[in-house]
């Protein structure tokens, strides 16, 4: 403690004695023992903030500031709340402090800690921090906002507001809907944070539940597009459109084989497929021999996914006629496929 301080921990413990400086008002009404009690409570206090133990100073402190609501108690009371952290509160003190009223006749003690107030003020308003609640999306008037469980005033809401250092919660409530954020502010420091409304979805209104008794209405079918129905409607006019486009490929080279097959005949080969060697039978039997090996797998191929087609239409539960998937298969003598909406 410096020299200057000391005589303002002096002046408070011997506040008593200099009452009538202070509020003559208060004074009037203070009994002796009144008196006496706030003397001994401010020695505690000083003794306490002087071992560092600033909340139990501070306890000290604002009682006797209660009954005697000197400047040198209130003084010290703020300087507690600034150890402690409290910015905010103790600002605020330093303030209130600051513009106490004093008589001409007041002691130097006292006008030194009104002068030391004011200037704890100013220099510890640049260190509070400041934080700034915004409301997207939602009237602002009506979204219950809270800092750290405090309810903040709606004239506040995107005002920049002190707060002390370190970390605070955030709650906005509205149309049965919270959001929480959380905010580490140093000192010095300033920040927004925005209550985005838009970003947790429109609200639900809550069904009742059915009365005793009463029916209960049907679930509705699953929309269209994308549901396990429609791709499995889907899925089996594919898989028939494909085997069908399998088979007409099979009847297309079983028939183009079969030709080439009487031609080689024709040529002389005998049914082993022995052919003179001349340069027609040798053109034709190549591309007999590389024709007939397709509609074997292609007339297996093609069977196959019908039937798995079929099964899987037969087997999709029917649902009512809608704007949903629909679909045909087509079948030509130059392929087959399948045509709808999905």
């Amino acid at each position: 403690m410096n020299a200057r301080s000391r005589p303002l921990r002096i002046a408070a413990i011997t506040t008593a004695l200099a009452l009538t400086l202070a509020t003559p008002a208060r004074a009037a009404d203070v009994d002796p023992a009144t008196v006496s009690a706030a003397r001994a409570l401010a020695e505690e206090g000083l003794d306490l903030f002087d071992r560092g133990q600033y909340a139990a100073a501070l306890d000290k402190l604002d009682r006797a500031d209660e009954l005697i609501d000197a400047p040198t108690v209130g003084l010290y009371a703020a300087r507690c709340l600034e150890q402690l952290g409290r910015l905010v509160e103790a600002s605020e003190r330093y303030l209130y402090v600051s513009r106490m009223p004093l008589d001409a006749s007041a002691s130097d003690v006292f006008k030194a800690a009104v002068a030391d107030a004011g200037k704890a003020y100013k220099d510890l308003r640049a260190r509070v921090p400041r934080l700034a609640v915004t409301v997207l999306r939602a009237p602002e008037r009506e979204v219950q906002i809270t800092i750290d469980g405090k309810p903040v005033p709606p004239a506040l809401v995107g005002v920049s507001q002190p707060v002390d250092p370190g970390e605070h919660v955030v709650e906005g409530a509205w149309a049965g809907r919270v959001i929480r954020r959380e905010v580490s502010l140093p000192e010095r420091n300033e920040a927004t944070i925005a209550l985005d409304f838009a970003a947790t979805g429109a609200p639900v209104a809550p069904h009742p539940p059915p009365a005793a008794g009463a029916p209960v209405a049907p679930r509705p079918p699953p929309a269209a597009g994308g549901t396990p129905l429609v791709t499995q409607r889907a899925l089996g006019w594919i898989a028939v459109g494909t085997g069908a486009a399998g088979l007409v490929a099979g009847g297309i080279t079983f028939g183009v084989a079969s030709g080439l097959r009487s031609d080689l005949v024709r040529l002389g080969c005998t049914e082993a497929v022995e052919c003179p060697d001349t340069p027609a039978t040798r053109d034709k039997l190549g591309t007999y021999n590389t024709v007939r090996l397709v509609p074997a797998p292609a007339f297996i191929a093609g069977g196959v996914l019908a039937a798995g087609g079929v099964a899987l239409l037969f087997t999709a539960p029917s649902t009512p006629k809608s704007r949903g998937a629909t679909a045909r298969p087509w079948i030509s003598p130059w392929g087959a496929g399948i045509v709808g909406v999905f």
